[in-house]
């Protein structure tokens, strides 16, 4: 009991100083001020690695969000699965080639990470990528718990608060991922979750967002097949949690998955009415949304299909993205380094810069 009230003062006297982030109007705030969030995916922490990959290559966390920072970026999202909130993994040996001083614990490195992070005024999406880390890649879950492979919704909302108390205690968190890409859930079962496991959130830090997927193909689509994650067809509002909510589709072309519409005479110019269908439609409801995910190996039509989207993004006036990915082993979309997790893939950056620009 005892200890029970000294974390609840603990909360009550973080809450008091850390920063309010709400969601209206397509833009995300903080404070009440417009904070335009230009992000990457930097993946390790949700693989059974338990580690931000890339410290293999001598640099540290610090040099490489400083060449993000340079780059022009400000926002990290962050995958992390259960095994590194509960300790239940162990940290490689090849963390140390970057950071000497990285701890031993999992969690206590997903805590210097978000640290290290604040130090060079990053805002981090705190992604629950997975509930398994030998689930990635083509094997994703596709719902945020399973009890037949020994993770319940207990379990998983037990890690949501695991995630909401980080959040109290690194201010640079400004949203929880409730779950990446799920998939295999209809928007009914999924938005169903989205309130309980929203509301889980809030009760511990009521000041940090609750970011939202889509679904897959499993519910409506308006003819059109959709990427994990991009089916916001059927959302509306804003599911009970007002300013505290922003839907974040991932949405990807050519070299990920092909899909019949790109194979359309009038591609890439057939686009735009297709995101409208599936997450689109939230600007003129005035819901605020923002993209978790976008990227691909930017060559051949998937370079048209990226060119066409970024134009979209700026026509929506969209200020919150973050692409997949930083890291170059990303086996279908590669990333914005090259293999010497230091060269910057120009090609990319050129394209980022231009949804820099949106006012």
């Amino acid at each position: 009991m005892v200890q029970f009230i000294l974390f609840t003062l603990i909360s009550l006297l973080m809450l008091g100083c850390g920063p309010k982030y709400t969601a209206k109007n397509g833009t995300v705030y903080k404070d009440g001020t417009p904070l335009p969030l230009y992000g990457v995916n930097w993946f390790g922490f949700e693989t059974c690695d338990c580690a931000p990959h890339g410290l293999w290559s001598g640099r540290s966390i610090e040099d490489i969000l400083s060449q993000l920072k340079a780059l022009g970026f400000n926002a990290i999202r962050l995958p992390v699965g259960p095994e590194v909130l509960r300790n239940n993994c162990i940290t490689p040996s090849w963390v140390k080639v970057g950071e000497p001083n990285y701890p031993e614990e999992p969690f206590d490195g997903l805590k210097y990470f978000l640290s290290k992070a604040k130090d060079e005024g990053f805002y981090v999406l705190l992604d629950l990528h997975t509930f398994k880390c030998d689930l990635i890649n083509k094997k994703l879950p596709g719902m945020p718990f399973d009890p037949n492979r020994g993770y319940t919704k207990e379990d998983w909302l037990s890690d949501l608060r695991r995630m909401a108390r980080l959040s109290l205690e690194f201010s640079n968190i400004f949203a929880i991922d409730l779950f990446n890409e799920p998939y295999l859930l209809t928007w009914e079962q999924w938005s169903s979750l989205v309130k309980e496991g929203g509301m889980e959130v809030l009760r511990i830090n009521p000041r940090v967002l609750i970011s939202v997927n889509g679904v897959g193909d499993l519910s409506y689509n308006g003819g059109y097949g959709t990427y994990w994650g991009e089916n916001l067809t059927l959302a509306v509002d804003h599911l009970g949690l007002g300013d505290r909510i922003i839907y974040m589709p991932h949405v990807y072309g050519p070299s990920v998955h092909y899909q019949s519409y790109f194979n359309d005479p009038n591609f890439p110019e057939n686009m735009p009415t297709i995101w409208n269908i599936h997450f689109g439609h939230l600007t003129e409801k005035g819901i605020p949304w923002g993209v978790g995910e976008f990227g691909g190996w930017y060559e051949d039509k998937d370079k048209t299909w990226q060119d066409r989207f970024v134009d979209y993004l700026k026509e929506k006036r969209v200020k919150i993205w973050f692409y997949w990915s930083l890291n170059p082993d990303s086996e279908d979309t590669g990333g914005i380094l090259q293999e010497d997790w230091k060269t910057p893939v120009e090609d990319k950056i050129n394209l980022l810069k231009r949804l820099m620009d949106v006012k």
